[in-house]
């Protein structure tokens, strides 16, 4: 059985699809926190919405998935590659 390197490219489209919804959950992550407290900013007369620790964790944490997504997704995609072998491997 071949070693899985966790951190190598393999650039196949499962490795895509990982960097795309990790992204695209990062990107989710990093707006919903933020569209209370922008709507409470546009509409005159009604009430501020003000950051809690919960909603500045999500945009951070949002905010660093977006922007190395493309790691994250290859570790992740990595990661179920080597736990694919070790099953196969587990099973025969």
């Amino acid at each position: 059985m071949n070693s899985v390197k966790i951190i190598k490219n393999r650039n196949n489209k499962a490795q895509r699809w990982w960097i795309f919804v990790v992204r695209f959950l990062g990107f989710l992550m990093f707006i919903i926190p933020l569209i209370q407290p922008m709507y409470a900013y546009m509409i005159i007369g009604m009430e501020e919405v003000q950051f809690t620790k919960t909603r500045t964790l999500f945009v951070i944490v949002g905010f660093i998935m977006c922007s190395n997504g493309k790691f994250i997704g290859i570790v992740n995609n990595n990661v179920g590659l080597f736990m694919k072998h070790a099953f196969q491997k587990i099973i025969s």
